[in-house]
């Protein structure tokens, strides 16, 4: 008798589940349909855009993170003297949790404005879990950090190597998000650094702010955008060749030789050829503006073939 009615439960049992897995799957999907992605806020250089259900429920947690992007990104603005391209920006309050991310277009912001729509991703639980006792400690934190790789993506171009500037690695956002923080929410800087002393490249680009400020930046950003600098097209990241064209734009920055901060401390770097590439560069950029060669020098040059500019 058992025997016969084992089959029967297990049957049974098989279709509860499959029922159970689609009323969730079908909720999911029916709250997924729902979800609204709305703009919320326009501020002097962000616009604001959540998930409408999201907002209704943690709208005043987000409220009080509008007039701190606003003066992080005036902050960056003034230290670096440079602005990004566009007068405002999105910054997309992620459905999603732990975590943010900057690109070229975000693609939800994109489906609500109907062109590309560049900017940052905060997740939503980062503007009001608190951590260290204070509320929003990780909104402060992604929204200065994201928004510093948003600046260098749009002001030169994207592609800086993983290894060692952003993405895999990031040691230059995470030092530059640190001092907006000391300037503007110090209580909230004072944890974050932490993360600096753990960490010898982040320790490696301390030392280059502290010693040579902005300054150095600014002018190896300046120098890159005239010349037409694209990391994207110049050897594969991470690589040897796109490691040392950046460190390149960084020593023709400099007043003095930056191999001591660099040898160590960056992966495959190699002060020969950083000195190649600098000279690459000379080469083309000494010939007259309306000679063909300059262009083709040049052209070989944006492309990482500096070696061929020497010949």
């Amino acid at each position: 008798m058992m025997a016969t009615l084992m089959p029967k439960l297990v049957h049974a049992s098989l279709r509860l589940l499959l029922c159970c897995a689609l009323v969730a799957f079908s909720l999911n999907y029916l709250e997924a349909q729902e979800a609204k992605i709305v703009k919320v806020h326009e501020g002097k250089y962000w616009v604001w855009f959540a998930r409408e259900d999201q907002f209704d429920r943690y709208g005043q947690d987000i409220e009080r993170f509008y007039d701190y992007a606003d003066k992080a990104f005036e902050y960056l603005c003034n230290a670096w003297g440079l602005k990004p391209p566009q007068e405002k920006y999105a910054l997309f309050v992620w459905p999603r949790t732990g975590g943010g991310f900057a690109t070229g277009d975000i693609a939800e912001v994109h489906q609500v404005t109907g062109k590309p729509s560049p900017g940052i991703g905060v997740s939503y639980d980062a503007f009001f879990n608190v951590v260290h006792g204070i509320r929003g400690y990780w909104g402060y934190v992604l929204i200065t950090h994201e928004m510093v790789n948003l600046f260098t993506g749009q002001i030169v171009s994207g592609g800086w190597p993983v290894d060692w500037w952003a993405n895999h690695r990031s040691p230059f956002p995470l030092v530059t998000a640190v001092q907006i923080e000391y300037a503007l929410v110090p209580e909230v800087a004072i944890h974050h650094a932490k993360q600096i002393n753990a960490d010898p490249l982040c320790q490696m680009f301390l030392r280059l702010k502290d010693q040579y400020g902005w300054h150095l930046f600014r002018k190896a950003f300046k120098l890159a955008i005239e010349d037409g600098i694209n990391w994207e097209r110049i050897g594969e990241n991470p690589s040897k060749l796109r490691t040392n064209y950046v460190c390149a734009y960084l020593q023709m920055a400099a007043p003095e030789d930056l191999t001591p901060y660099f040898e160590g401390f960056v992966p495959n770097f190699d002060a020969n050829m950083v000195a190649d590439i600098i000279r690459a560069r000379e080469r083309w950029k000494s010939l007259p503006e309306n000679e063909p060669k300059r262009r083709e020098l040049q052209n070989l040059f944006l492309n990482g073939k500096y070696e061929a500019c020497l010949k």
